[in-house]
């Protein structure tokens, strides 16, 4: 279990990111990994990465569909942050493999 500290380190990485570029579920999955820790069953680091998300929103990220367009980004649900978390928790039931959460969302701090 980390602690408080590397809890936040991986949560403002993430902030950070987001505020580069648009970020897809991969980058996501493996910070919600490193907090539930190693031996964390697959509904563990969902609940690790729910968590990460719901404190992103917190931070004024926002959670969406990339944008078909060029130089659109990120085109925000419009959910509140339960409803967003509900979703993501929804989609994540319907894959078999992780590696298929990308479909789910991205994130964008703009």
């Amino acid at each position: 279990m980390l602690t408080d500290a590397e809890y936040r380190a991986e949560l403002d990485y993430l902030i950070r990111y987001t505020e580069m570029s648009p970020v897809y579920f991969t980058p996501l999955w493996d910070a919600a990994e490193t907090v539930a820790g190693q031996s964390a069953s697959e509904a563990e680091v969902q609940e690790a990465a729910l968590r990460l998300i719901g404190d992103m929103m917190d931070h004024g990220i926002k959670v969406g569909d990339m944008s078909p367009k060029d130089g659109e980004g990120v085109i925000p649900w419009g959910l509140s942050r339960s409803e967003t978390l509900e979703r993501i928790h929804s989609e994540m039931q319907a894959y078999e493999d992780p590696l298929e959460y990308v479909n789910i969302c991205w994130f964008s701090a703009t």
